[in-house]
């Protein structure tokens, strides 16, 4: 039996002050003895204002993610970028991440994992002094079928 990641994002939110045109991308590629697949979201350029919690705009992007053999444990390197758009230069923040899970057996109900991913992202020139704490949540899915 196989295993299958189901990969969401689920929630946007940023606090600071230096901007609130955003757009991000969050990469997963999944690990079981070996690279069984990977998947990006990306959320495209909105506006988005500081201090503000919400679904990621657009239709659900939920992605099937192959996870190898169930039974054994799978890693997800995740890896995320913010990009706050500005007219002249955009400021962009980045980040990664190791989640390491024990696939569900076959009998066994999936599971739900959702894990924050917080990127600090600082205006340019950085005088200007100001930052933003961009967070994504994503969720991870794991089932064996």
């Amino acid at each position: 039996m196989q295993g299958i990641i189901t990969f969401s994002i689920v929630e946007e939110s940023h606090t600071g002050t230096i901007g609130d045109d955003w757009k991000y991308m969050v990469e997963a590629k999944v690990y079981n003895e070996g690279l069984k697949g990977e998947a990006i979201i990306s959320i495209p350029e909105h506006t988005f204002p500081g201090d503000t919690i919400q679904s990621p705009p657009g239709p659900d992007q939920s992605i099937k993610i192959p996870a190898g053999d169930c039974g054994k444990p799978v890693k997800i390197k995740i890896f995320a970028e913010a990009t706050e758009v500005d007219i002249f230069k955009n400021d962009v923040g980045k980040k990664n991440i190791d989640l390491s899970l024990q696939c569900p057996g076959i009998s066994d109900e999936p599971l739900t994992v959702e894990h924050e991913i917080q990127i600090g992202v600082v205006e340019t020139p950085n005088s200007i002094n100001k930052t933003s704490l961009f967070t994504i949540k994503v969720r991870f899915v794991l089932s064996c079928e």
